[in-house]
């Protein structure tokens, strides 16, 4: 879908993207255009001013709804926007394929972003769970000894998270592909346990 990407005047801000592994902006924040946008907008914007980038077409044909909407929530200042043709010193996001997860499982920290009700149905073996809306103020949770794989139901909402974590210095960050939709679809085991917190 077509991706907005807000950041901040420092660049180290906010950013949205509908494919983060294909590139984004160093230091920015992957938030999906769908209809979750909004919500997650405002969960995971915390910056006073910041800037859409964004492909012309769909600025023209979608920049006033977003405006308003984000409105509606306090984000009342856009300060400007650029065309995404801007973003050009890019990095992305390794995406990992399930089976490569199920083989590594003892070498990685899974984080999984999903909300209680679908963690409450199962989850990956001895995965962290973390909501979405939570990552950023329990970063210090997180172990950093080992690489950080991110997943959610199916590798949207992760997309968003490992991007937080990356703008926030953690490095060896991927993204499960297909999320836990894969990893059931592979037949891979699947636990159904109260939540693993960090520290625990």
């Amino acid at each position: 879908k077509t991706a907005y990407e807000i950041v901040s005047r420092d660049w180290s801000s906010d950013v949205c993207s509908s494919d983060l592994a294909a590139g984004h902006l160093d230091g920015t924040i992957n938030i999906p255009l769908n209809a979750s946008f909004v919500t997650w907008a405002g969960w995971l914007v915390r910056s006073d001013e910041f800037y859409l980038i964004v492909d012309a077409v769909t600025a023209a044909s979608r920049l006033p709804e977003l405006s308003r909407s984000l409105a509606l929530i306090g984000i009342d200042r856009i300060t400007g926007y650029f065309d995404a043709s801007v973003v050009t010193a890019q990095r992305s996001i390794p995406q990992i394929a399930a089976a490569d997860v199920a083989a590594r499982l003892n070498e990685v920290t899974v984080i999984d972003v999903r909300n209680a009700t679908e963690w409450a149905t199962g989850h990956l073996p001895g995965a962290i769970h973390i909501p979405l809306g939570y990552l950023t103020d329990r970063l210090a949770d997180i172990p950093t000894s080992r690489p950080i794989v991110v997943q959610c139901q199916s590798g949207n909402r992760s997309a968003v998270g490992a991007s937080i974590l990356e703008r926030h210095g953690f490095s060896n960050v991927s993204n499960l592909t297909g999320g836990i939709t894969a990893w059931a679809a592979a037949n891979l085991p699947i636990e159904h346990t109260d939540a693993v917190t960090a520290g625990r």
